[in-house]
């Protein structure tokens, strides 16, 4: 039974299963009913622990530079001890390029003395040797974002799999991107059976064109084709992609997939410890300051958790921008996608090609770590 967590959430009264030595996670909700969130705490934690990085790519959600702030081991160790009391899982770690944090191998260690499962998302820069096996000891999986150049892509995966570690690619999908996806899946088996999943993450208009944000048209459908047809890996997409997830049919399985877990099940804490239910909520609000509040009074009374919750579990919600919402079938499946940025499917002035198809079967994933609910 080593790696094996069974618990039952007695304040949200339902069953969580977690291997860690494999990923496979599962909730069971008393009934069959699909538990809401964990009164008690998040089970995946989003960390930021760094906002540098030499890329400056112009779609960067987080505009993060080469003077990005490194979060202080210590701060860790502080949000590692209080997490553990709240009974976190996993933690994806992200930024930023996480592992140039100087003391990224000692934050992996961290991450695992507290008997919570670190996962990273690399831009591929930066990685050694000493992190590669760091990487093979104490983490779940790690992840490479598939952009131009694709060099350091290939070669991450390269030698992940030269030390047998699971890997993901992260792949951002935009209207500009699309051409890029279809390719990866049509034309790149060879490459796609070298890893475990390609997770596609939905672009969102931080500090960049809402021009580039997904349409329910010719491109999309051309792409979700090709996903269908793809068995070289596993195909994966984070929960902001859920409202255009029915396009897929009857392929996948309604079960696999969840809507927006952002203080539902999942949040995030910033390099300078602020806490949020999402990483893209970090420059639209202040955030809890961790240095005043703990994690567990943040999660339970913060003002923006409550106020996620709110929006994610009533239909009608007035705030939440999608009309449509009011009278849709799959309500209850995607609860309006995206709360934070008009991105979804069904968005004012989105083009829509046809009637909706049926949310038969569906698969996402949350975060934009290499979350183990990643892929199907």
């Amino acid at each position: 039974m080593g790696g094996l967590i069974v618990r039952y959430c007695r304040e949200s009264d339902y069953l969580l299963t977690f291997n860690q030595n494999n990923g496979f996670f599962l909730r069971m909700g008393k009934g069959g009913k699909d538990p809401f969130y964990n009164a008690l705490g998040p089970e995946l934690l989003d960390i930021s622990i760094t906002n540098y990085c030499a890329r400056n790519c112009g779609f960067c959600y987080r505009a993060s530079h080469v003077g990005g702030l490194h979060m202080a081991h210590e701060d860790y160790e502080a949000v590692m001890g209080q997490a553990r009391k709240l009974g976190v899982l996993q933690v994806a770690l992200g930024g930023g390029n996480p592992n140039e944090h100087p003391e990224f191998v000692r934050i992996l260690e961290t991450t695992r003395r507290h008997n919570i499962v670190p996962s990273y998302t690399t831009n591929g820069q930066g990685m050694t040797a000493e992190i590669y096996e760091a990487t093979k000891k104490y983490c779940g999986a790690l992840a490479v974002s598939w952009y131009p150049p694709y060099a350091d892509a290939r070669e991450v995966v390269r030698q992940a799999g030269i030390h047998k570690i699971k890997t993901n690619v992260h792949f951002m999908l935009s209207l500009e991107t699309i051409p890029e996806a279809v390719d990866l899946l049509d034309n790149e088996s060879e490459f796609l059976e070298k890893i475990n999943a390609v997770v596609f993450l939905n672009y969102k208009p931080v500090h960049s064109s809402r021009d580039l944000c997904l349409t329910d048209g010719p491109e999309t459908r051309r792409f979700f084709e090709s996903v269908k047809k793809t068995s070289a890996c596993k195909i994966g997409f984070d929960s902001c992609m859920v409202s255009y997830l029915t396009l897929l049919g009857d392929d996948l399985e309604r079960e696999t997939v969840d809507f927006c877990e952002a203080g539902r099940f999942s949040a995030f804490v910033s390099e300078d410890m602020r806490f949020y239910p999402c990483s893209f909520l970090k420059d639209m609000s202040e955030g809890v300051d961790l240095g005043a509040v703990s994690l567990g009074d943040a999660w339970r009374d913060g003002a923006e958790f409550q106020k996620m919750r709110g929006r994610l579990k009533a239909r009608g919600v007035q705030e939440h921008p999608i009309e449509a919402c009011g009278t849709c079938s799959d309500y209850d499946f995607c609860r309006g996608g995206c709360q934070i940025f008009d991105v979804n499917r069904c968005r004012p002035g989105a083009s829509m090609a046809g009637s909706p198809a049926p949310a038969a079967g569906l698969g996402a994933a949350d975060g934009p770590g290499p979350d183990p609910r990643a892929a199907l």
